[in-house]
């Protein structure tokens, strides 16, 4: 295999992996639980595959739009957010257009998100991290402890496992960013370490 070839393959792999859940659409739309918790992280997950697989995160005119990360990572917050609405939910499953706009936007929110991120300081990743992460806590307590039918399409008994897995994705979504923070600082603490001991040796 050439490397040109390979490059192709690796830049066309979100997109082959997106088409390969289209047979699964109607599997993981039948319950509101792998609908919220299966489907809707899978498509970001894919979308913060797509800078890693092509040079549009490089180009000036992005790298200008982008400036320090914040114009991505707040669209990438209010598009996850609007998907966790009932009522966005509901759209989702009774319209095809918008199963696709809610396709390509998430898509498109975990790519700024990717894209974005090493543009963020450790201040903005953690206002964006937290803000997010606690929307997605409340969010998943909400559905856990409503009384009432939310979504059309769903009857209130599934409204409790579909809470359960934004709860599930909120605390590992958090601890991961903490554990990834500890590393980085003891990462930075061993390099100034390093740096002092070399200074000292004569």
């Amino acid at each position: 295999m050439t490397p040109g070839t390979r490059r192709t393959l690796i830049a066309c792999a979100p997109a082959l992996a997106i088409a390969a859940l289209a047979p699964a659409h109607p599997w993981l739309e039948h319950t509101m639980a792998r609908h919220m918790g299966l489907e809707l992280p899978a498509l970001f997950l894919l979308g913060c595959a797509l800078p890693r697989c092509s040079g549009a995160a490089r180009s000036p005119r992005f790298a200008a739009w982008n400036t320090h990360g914040l114009p991505g990572l707040l669209a990438a917050l209010c598009t996850t957010g609007f998907w966790m609405l009932p009522a966005a939910l509901d759209q989702a499953v009774l319209h095809g257009g918008m199963a696709l706009a809610k396709v390509a936007s998430l898509v498109a929110a975990g790519a700024w998100a990717a894209a974005s991120w090493p543009r963020a300081g450790t201040v903005l990743q953690a206002f964006f991290v937290l803000n997010g992460f606690w929307m997605m806590l409340a969010a998943g307590l909400l559905y856990q402890e409503a009384p009432l039918q939310l979504c059309a399409v769903y009857l209130a008994d599934q409204q409790p496992a579909a809470g359960r897995a934004l709860v599930l994705w909120a605390v590992a979504g958090l601890a991961a960013w903490l554990a990834h923070l500890a590393l980085v600082s003891r990462v930075f603490a061993q390099d100034d370490d390093d740096t002092s001991a070399a200074a000292a040796t004569p």
